[in-house]
């Protein structure tokens, strides 16, 4: 059957010209007139002449309209699929697009080339086959698909040269996507054949997108084609690939990304394998490329299974570090290496606002809190604490600080909430530790403007409960910041005794918002212009929360039951009570660098004053160079737009070479699952999405000269439309002709008949 694609078939309006030639022969034949004669009795034609040229006229205004019908059709490029003019089109042009898969089980080494190089190499073979009038573009398979080649092309020396100049496999790929963007790039080409050609080593993961709208997708830009496509798969590895035996390490886990010399930091993460017996590898720590020997442990990894490995480290001067933990490299040298990015800073200047000053700084409320931060015996501490009064404090006073204390302030104005979540939503960290002259009225306009995660109900005392001493209840003390506090690690800070505190109460839900999601908060909003997430990080025994926190922007809040004082609690007094402070401090600013990202995230910098955006340069792990760009008006920040690659990104200035700022993309780990893909889901994709899987180039070839593609029925509707046209130039004139000589035949005749 003929067919037309959706668009094309536009184009049949055309046919509406079909009804000219009858118009023509309508008007022509327009009745004038008669005005009798009685000469022109002798020059009428016969009836059989008159016949003859009606017959005539019918014929050449039928020849016409088929010759416009005929070209109606040829612009619309009907197609037949198969049939008798499959044999007659063998050479027809073709668009490709070629499929490569990017991610890093393509760098699997067990055949001596990789599966990367084999792809490259298989995509070789495609262009060495290509006829004149094909058009080739080439798409670089990852999270996101990269056009590498840009629109089809005829140039095959430039597909060449983007083949031979790929980035190397990093991260996960989704093929799917992929497929749907080659059909995408396909869908404006101008050939009747059109093949999607993915190479790839055979795993399975790529061919399940986490979304099932990739597919949905590609089905749909499918169905929209004007012509249908063929999509073929190729295994370059022929299934060659074991998954078995292969270990990788998880990402990192670390206590901390923003540090300060001397400072210890624990890395954590976990060595995985997919074999039937137990592996034993060596693993070690790198900072910054640099292997530290001293680090190295031998672990072993069960069947099937998992071993943690943890390393801690105390960074001797401040700067940006890349941490990565190595093992022993495999067939699969990619997931053999895990990086995470730090920055060590020399100290992190915090602002405590005092809400009941005193002559004697014994008795103030941040008394405690100035010891515990700036001991005096300390000549470089980890927290740069400086203090001011409750009162009359702007948001000048906010400038350059990483976190506030509001130590027992007893109200905040206007314009002193606006500078708070103005600071707070820029990246910053502010701490509320009421006490008893905290006005719960006052800070519950900060609730109404998105400040606060809970709001303050009323005082309760140890008097109340039949419980006797109230303390934490260690089972809650579950957040990252505060498991180093538990019970079971030998520490005291659930020994605290608390005789009043505060009541926190989770702000009431407008009735028709979205429930909260699982840890979260039941009053927590989802506003981006007040706090979200908000959640219980430590409660008492009587189930009454004592710490709760949410963010706001880029920022973050906690919010205590008790002050940072000894006059409702014995905190200040437990041995705990300093590092449980520079774990709050540290908790408030660890997700504000955001140095740690996933694909597809930007990396964003913040300026020292006087330095712009173009100073500098972004070099990602393919070793591009991208000139860093200012994110928006006003933002003092200097960002990559994107990392496209999973890997190491190090941000370099201009004015100081050595001076490097480090960002990790991490890649997606389940892409260390090498098991292929099963015969039955490769029997599905066929049938539900037209893949089909072949084993090779030459497979290829064979398969697109046997099977029935698309043929373009143009070209002959053309020439039937020409050969027409010279038939009509013919029979034109021989009517011409002919009537002519029929008009003198008849004219003799009838003058002899006169002369008789």
């Amino acid at each position: 059957p003929v067919n037309f694609g959706f668009l094309n078939a536009i184009m049949l309006a055309g046919l509406a010209a079909l009804v000219l030639p009858i118009i023509v022969h309508l008007i022509s034949k327009r009745r004038f007139d008669v005005v009798d004669w009685g000469a022109m009795q002798f020059l009428e034609l016969g009836r059989r002449m008159r016949r003859r040229v009606r017959l005539q006229d019918l014929l050449l205004m039928a020849l016409r309209m088929a010759l416009l019908g005929l070209l109606a059709l040829g612009m619309a490029r009907p197609w037949a699929s198969g049939g008798f003019l499959q044999a007659f089109s063998p050479n027809d042009p073709r668009d490709i697009a070629i499929v490569i898969d990017g991610s890093y089980s393509m760098n699997w080494e067990g055949l001596g080339v990789t599966p990367r190089s084999s792809a490259i190499q298989r995509a070789h073979e495609i262009l060495d086959a290509c006829r004149p009038g094909d058009t080739v573009t080439l798409i670089d398979a990852r999270e996101q698909p990269e056009r590498v080649a840009g629109t089809p092309t005829s140039d095959l020396t430039f597909v060449r040269r983007a083949l031979d100049t790929l980035p190397p496999a990093t991260g996960t790929s989704d093929l799917a996507a992929a497929a749907a963007d080659a059909v995408q790039t396909l869908a404006f080409t101008t050939n009747a054949k059109r093949h999607v050609i993915v190479l790839t080593d055979g795993q399975a993961l790529p061919w399940l997108p986490a979304n099932s709208s990739a597919w949905t997708n590609c089905d749909d830009l499918r169905r929209q084609l004007p012509i249908p496509l063929q999509m073929f798969a190729i295994d370059v590895t022929d299934g060659a690939v074991e998954a078995d035996g292969n270990v990788f390490v998880d990402p990192l886990l670390l206590s901390r990304e923003l540090a300060v010399p001397d400072f210890p930091v624990r890395i954590r993460t976990t060595l995985r394998q997919s074999g039937p017996e137990p592996i034993e590898r060596k693993a070690w720590l790198e900072l910054n490329g640099q292997r530290l020997d001293e680090t190295t442990q031998t672990v072993t990894v069960p069947p099937h299974g998992r071993a943690p490995v943890e390393f801690e480290h105390r960074f001797a001067a401040a700067g940006s570090y890349v941490a990565t933990v190595a093992v022993d490299q495999d067939d699969l040298p990619s997931d053999d290496r895990s990086p995470a990015a730090l920055l060590v800073d020399q100290g992190l200047p915090v602002l405590l606002i005092d809400g009941d000053p005193q002559l004697d700084p014994v008795q103030s409320e941040t008394f405690f809190l100035k010891a515990a931060f700036s001991p005096a015996d300390n000549q470089a501490p980890w927290v740069i604490a400086e203090t001011i009064s409750g009162t009359g404090w702007s948001e000048t006073d906010l400038q350059g600080r990483a976190v506030v204390f509001l130590c027992n302030v007893p109200r905040l104005d206007a314009r002193q909430r606006a500078a708070l979540k103005q600071f707070v939503t820029a990246g910053g960290g502010l701490v509320i530790a009421p006490g008893d002259r905290v006005d719960p009225a006052n800070y519950g306009q900060s609730i109404a403007e998105g400040l606060l995660p809970y709001a303050l109900t009323q005082q309760k005392h140890e008097g109340d409960f039949t419980l006797s001493p109230i303390l934490f209840d260690p089972e809650s003390l579950e957040a990252g910041w505060l498991s180093r506090f538990r019970t079971s690690t030998g520490t005291d800070l659930a020994q605290t005794r608390f005789a009043t505190w505060w009541g926190l109460e989770a702000p009431e839900r407008p009735a028709d918002a979205a429930p909260p999601e699982a840890g979260q908060a039941p009053g927590a909003g989802d506003d981006a212009t007040g706090i979200s997430s908000a959640r219980v990080e430590a409660q008492l025994k009587t189930i009454d929360p004592v710490i709760v926190s949410g963010t706001l922007g880029r920022g973050a809040v906690v919010m205590l039951a008790i002050p940072l004082d000894a006059d409702w609690s014995t905190l200040p007094t437990r041995n705990d009570f300093v590092p449980f402070v520079h774990e709050l401090v540290f908790a408030l600013i660890s997700g504000t660098h955001e140095r740690n990202v996933s694909v597809g995230d930007a990396l964003r910098l913040t300026l020292q004053a006087g330095e712009s955006p173009r100073e500098w340069t972004f070099i990602g792990p393919d070793g591009s160079r991208t000139p860093g760009r200012s994110p928006g008006i006003g933002r003092q920040e200097v960002e990559l737009r994107a990392a496209r690659f999973a890997g190491i990104y190090e941000a370099v200035f201009a004015d100081d070479p050595e001076r490097s700022e480090f960002f990790v993309a991490a890649a997606d780990r389940r892409e260390s699952d090498l098991s292929g893909l099963d015969p039955q889901l490769a029997q599905q994709l066929q049938q539900d999405h037209g893949l089909q899987f072949v084993s090779g180039t030459t497979d290829y070839q064979e398969t697109t000269r046997t099977e029935p593609e698309p043929v373009e029925l143009w070209r002959w509707l053309l020439l039937t439309a020409l050969a027409m046209l010279v038939l009509e130039t013919v029979m034109t004139r021989r009517l011409v002709l002919r009537g002519r000589l029929d008009l003198e035949s008849d004219a003799a005749a009838t003058s002899a008949q006169v002369v008789a």
